[in-house]
């Protein structure tokens, strides 16, 4: 009983943790729609609405991922990835919206999926559910740097 209890509350802190990008980028995005609405968009730019309930999927993901894969021990190189990934996750939405930087946040894009590609391996190493559920996040990411790319190319 006491195992399971240990096992759903890092569970639930794995997952609260992965929602600290989207907890501090929704500011910037609130406040800049106007700004984006009137950036010319690459074909395939799904709806905003779509966006928001992505990234929630994935973020849930995400700390699924990481739950299976810290669950039976930390090693500190697959760690500090997974804190690259969130670092760099957290910068991407005050650089776009905040900044209006589409170079910038295209190249922070690319740094993410290189990073991502690290941390995938990682994670696959240490439990093959974990990088599996790290799959989907990395199809978003392909298909954010080339919204970002046309994004940047058409404006």
């Amino acid at each position: 009983m006491k195992k399971n209890t240990s096992l759903l509350i890092k569970l639930f802190l794995w997952l609260v943790i992965c929602q600290i990008p989207s907890l501090l980028g929704a500011p910037f995005v609130y406040a800049n729609m106007n700004w984006y609405n009137q950036l010319v968009k690459p074909t395939f730019t799904p709806p905003d609405a779509l966006f928001g309930m992505v990234w929630a999927a994935l973020y849930v993901l995400l700390g699924l991922s990481a739950f299976l894969a810290f669950r039976e021990k930390f090693h500190a190189r697959t760690l500090a990835l997974f804190a690259g990934q969130l670092a760099l996750n957290i910068c991407w939405t005050p650089i776009f919206f905040g900044a209006h930087s589409l170079p910038g946040a295209m190249l922070l894009l690319l740094a993410m999926l290189g990073e991502m590609v690290g941390l995938l391996r990682a994670f696959w190493k240490t439990n093959r559910a974990a990088g599996w559920l790290l799959v989907p996040y990395t199809g978003w990411l392909i298909f954010a740097t080339y919204l970002s790319i046309g994004m940047w190319w058409l404006n």
